[in-house]
């Protein structure tokens, strides 16, 4: 069975960012952003490189759990 993998390369505005201080909640936000797309088109694994294609981040999309509805 072939395992589908989401490849994402960032481009100069997203490294940027990537690679600033104080950007700890966008590098979250731009991960989840990743699995989403990952998981939307049917990939298992996700793998994000820079402009160099230096692997920056890779993981598995997980599955999403259906919370109660209040």
């Amino acid at each position: 069975m072939a395992r589908k993998v989401w490849r994402y390369t960032m481009n100069e505005m997203e490294q940027k960012c990537w690679q600033g201080e104080n950007m700890q909640g966008w590098r979250q936000a731009f991960c989840a952003w990743i699995e989403d797309e990952s998981r939307a088109h049917g990939c298992l694994k996700y793998i994000v490189t820079d402009m160099q294609d230096t692997v920056v981040v890779k993981g598995e999309v997980r599955q999403l759990t259906n919370a109660p509805q209040a």
